[in-house]
């Protein structure tokens, strides 16, 4: 129970700390205040998403029905 736990905070925190980067707007609050939105091909997007164990890296690419980091990049840009 721990470990799965452990893996859903190190999730979340992805999604937080990309949620950060783009100042907890989405992608089109972005678009609409003419701030860029930083995509999962962005630099830091990628230094977060390096940081990830590969069992994390495999369960978000399972939840958004993602069968690679190709396909990934395509469901959030």
């Amino acid at each position: 129970m721990a470990k799965g736990s452990s893996l859903s905070r190190s999730i979340n925190a992805f999604y937080v700390e990309w949620s950060a980067i783009n100042h907890y707007l989405s992608s089109y609050e972005c678009e609409k205040n003419g701030i860029p939105y930083a995509g999962f091909g962005d630099p830091r997007v990628q230094k977060l998403w390096k940081g990830l164990s590969g069992q994390e890296k495999r369960e978000i690419m399972k939840r958004l029905g993602a069968k690679n980091e190709t396909e990934l990049q395509n469901y959030f840009t």
